[in-house]
């Protein structure tokens, strides 16, 4: 809510000091999102052209001679519109313009000009007049010299509030009015309202036929005359972030900010009928909105129609059948409260969100609905020459009974933790202007219409805000307990710290993307869950990968000219029958990136499977192994990538990204990983780390190189050594293939083992023994052989 202060003056006696205000909301009400200038400029002076002549070498151009009050300046002026005679507004030499435009002394075509005749434009408040064609020219009683931003009402500051989803009465300059004064403790002047009315009959008759309509109110006024909005309505629209359109629409919008009461009008004799009737949309049923849509409606949409068709939609758009023009002559003011949910669900549906149907949607002070009507009537019988038609048309079936609530002292002091008084109670309820009774060592409170209310423990909160959050005393918890982690989220944090130590950085994406990416990692098809009312298209469905994700880190990244990127998050992925927590990493470029000793390491598929494998080992994870598959896994190297199983379940993948995808998204050499963290978490064993005694007797290291067929596996050749070999066989590291092309159904296989004692130094016969064992267990097994 964008709050003009020079708006907020007119409810004071006194004008507010801004600054002081904003130290005022920030710690008592809502949030300040911003304070500033309406329009930052200095230098500006109205000035009267004096007289104007041809620029003698520029066609195009006219030499002013312009009085700014206190002197004549000559200024070349371009605009088609400058005349004699005419008040202007004036930037002189110093002057700094929207965009950082500096106005300098300037010679142009060899004459001297000294200042700028400015255009709205060029002040960047063109909406203030969007029919500008050039310079723009001020009214005949503006005084030369004078500020024109003082003259125009656009010398102001403007107060931006964020307002929470329970301050709906801030939503209106009267109810802001309400929380400065209790802030300040100050007095309200609001204006009198009166409206003269013509002794007719107003014509228009007013029916519901939906419970969803509670008030309408319905005023026919005549003679009116559609024109341009006064300097002060205009500027405060704008200070307030409303583009003006004519004093018509002007005043209806202007009344809306003032009283947060949406109105709305019709051209009366647009309408067919005499009559209007507010009920649900009937499915199918079309309707042509303002903005020159044409509207398919549902059932549980309201409208207004003229007993047959529709002529709006409540409390979102009307209807451009019935729009104002420059013609209207005669309007039908409707001044109503509709269902918020109903009008909230169709405004999403149809992605028409707008200033009124917020209002809507937040709720309507009942007790303010007639008095908008009266004041917009006041205000279009003094600026648009319209004569009000009798008393307006209605019904009103709202519960007018107010609420009350019963809070007693003690209630508040036990809550609060602090001791307040019965004259402090009572102070507060004064300033917040709210009625209440105190009987039986309880207050019953009256809760005024304007403030939505349900408990008391809002009416605490209210207590609380006003005397002041910084008194209320610090104390620290009191819990049986003593905190710390359990065994699901000591396991998230090692997984954690072990990536971070590792290099990587974690990320925190959105769990919302598009349909693409939702399932683009899917290995089986599942039905994806969308959201009721997404912002974008991009955030529309819930994500069953999260490396869709990363890649777009990745390049946000890339864009950076950031080419060493390694990432990994930790986060839930949703899907029709729960959710799943998953760890997934990103890595591309290179490691171990020194500038100064220049060692660089290309990332590569046994780089980010090293990474899981010691993440394993961390962990305590023994039965873990990794399986090619080229069916499950469309968006990756067939040639490079694995499932990842844990105690004989798949629990994942690695890998690299396929090329076509790559070069889908312009980028390539890019490393992931995703694990299903359900079985992980699951265990109950936790990895307590140990310590293992070094032999001080010599290891014995033999290489063994073996023939055999292609499809069969490495880990099926460690598996069959380590089967055979006893506990002297330390370790086996597989540090070669070969492929020969004369044997194109065979690979060599390059092994090193190693065995040690911790009791003896071994044999050479002994080692030969355990050698002969392993080749003919590998020949017998997997018809391996020995290369000469």
């Amino acid at each position: 809510m964008k709050i003009s202060l020079n708006w907020l003056n007119t409810y004071f006696k006194n004008k507010l000091d801004g600054f002081d205000l904003v130290k005022k909301f920030n710690l008592m009400s809502q949030e300040v999102s911003s304070f500033e200038k309406l329009l930052d400029i200095n230098g500006l002076v109205i000035g009267h052209v004096k007289s104007m002549e041809k620029h003698e070498n520029a066609d195009k151009l006219n030499v002013c001679q312009v009085d700014v009050g206190n002197e004549i300046l000559q200024i070349i002026c371009g605009a088609p519109n400058v005349d004699v005679n005419q008040k202007v507004i004036v930037a002189k030499v110093g002057a700094v313009l929207p965009g950082d435009f500096k106005i300098k002394k300037a010679k142009i075509r060899g004459v001297e000009s000294f200042g700028m005749i400015c255009s709205l434009q060029e002040l960047g408040i063109q909406e203030f007049d969007s029919d500008e064609k050039g310079i723009y020219v001020l009214e005949s009683d503006a005084s030369c010299g004078e500020n024109p931003l003082q003259y125009l009402g656009l010398d102001d500051f403007v107060l931006e509030l964020d307002l929470t989803a329970n301050r709906s009465d801030l939503l209106s300059y009267r109810g802001v009015a309400y929380d400065v004064a209790c802030m300040l403790d100050l007095d309200i002047e609001f204006r009198k309202v009166k409206v003269d009315r013509e002794p007719k009959e107003n014509p228009v008759s007013i029916y519901t036929q939906t419970k969803d309509s509670s008030v309408y109110y319905g005023q026919v006024l005549e003679g009116v005359k559609v024109k341009d909005s006064p300097y002060w309505l205009k500027s405060r629209l704008i200070a307030s972030g409303i583009r003006p359109i004519n004093n018509v629409v002007d005043i209806t919008n202007y009344v809306m900010l003032e009283y947060g009461q949406p109105l709305h009008a019709f051209d009366y004799e647009k309408i067919k009928s005499d009559r209007i009737i507010v009920r649900e949309a009937i499915t199918g049923e079309k309707i042509t909105t303002l903005d020159g849509e044409e509207r398919t409606l549902l059932d549980g949409d309201i409208v207004i129609t003229d007993g047959e068709k529709p002529i709006a939609l409540a409390g979102v758009m009307g209807g451009l059948d019935t729009e104002i023009d420059n013609s209207s002559t005669t309007i039908l003011l409707e001044s109503a409260i509709f269902n918020p949910v109903k009008v909230r669900k169709t405004a999403n549906r149809l992605n028409l969100k707008s200033e009124s149907s917020s209002r809507f949607e937040k709720g309507i002070d009942y007790q303010e609905t007639l008095n908008a009507l009266n004041y917009a009537c006041s205000l279009l019988v003094e600026l648009a020459d319209a004569k009000v038609i009798g008393n307006p048309s209605f019904y009103n079936n709202i519960n007018s009974k107010k609420k009350t609530i019963k809070l007693s002292l003690d209630k508040i002091n036990s809550i609060t933790g602090y001791a307040f008084t019965v004259e402090v109670v009572e102070d507060i309820f004064r300033r917040l202007r709210f009625s209440y009774k105190y009987r039986n060592d309880q207050y019953i409170i009256t809760v005024p219409s304007r403030r939505p209310m349900d408990s008391y423990q809002d009416i605490i909160e209210e207590i609380v805000r006003i005397n002041g959050y910084d008194k209320i005393p610090v104390s620290l918890p009191i819990t049986p307990t003593q905190g710390g982690l359990n065994h699901k989220q000591s396991v998230i944090r090692q997984i954690r710290n072990y990536f971070v130590g590792k290099g990587l950085s974690e990320t925190k994406t959105y769990s919302l993307v598009s349909l693409e990416l939702a399932t683009l990692f899917d290995q089986e098809e599942s039905e994806t869950i969308r959201i009721l009312n997404p912002l974008t298209k991009e955030r529309e469905y819930l994500r069953h990968s999260i490396l869709p994700s990363l890649m777009g880190v990745l390049s946000y990244n890339k864009a950076r000219k950031i080419d060493d990127v390694l990432l990994f998050e930790i986060a839930n992925t949703y899907f029709k029958n729960g959710e799943k927590l998953k760890l997934a990493a990103l890595i591309s470029g290179k490691i171990n990136n020194s500038t100064w000793q220049k060692m660089n390491c290309e990332i590569d598929f046994y780089y980010i499977k090293g990474l899981l494998e010691t993440l394993f080992k961390e962990l305590g994870i023994t039965e873990y192994s990794f399986e090619l598959s080229k069916e499950t896994l469309p968006q990756l190297h067939p040639g490079i990538s694995a499932l990842v199983k844990v105690n004989d379940q798949v629990c994942g993948f690695l890998g690299k990204i396929h090329p076509e995808t790559e070069i889908k998204i312009g980028l390539k050499d890019i490393f992931v990983m995703e694990i299903d963290l359900s079985n992980i978490l699951n265990r109950n064993q936790t990895n307590v780390l140990g310590y293992k005694e070094i032999s001080k007797y010599p290891s014995v290291n033999r290489d063994l190189a073996i023939w055999l067929d292609k499809n069969i596996s490495a880990k099926e050749v460690v598996s069959v050594i380590k089967e055979v070999g006893n506990k002297t066989l330390n370790s086996v590291e597989i540090f070669d293939v070969y492929y020969d092309e004369e044997k194109s159904n065979l690979k060599s296989i390059a092994l090193s083992l190693e065995f040690s004692s911790f009791d003896r130094t071994l044999e050479t016969k002994e080692v030969d023994n355990q050698i002969n064992k392993i080749t003919d267990a590998l020949n017998n097994k997997l018809n391996a052989k020995l290369r000469g």
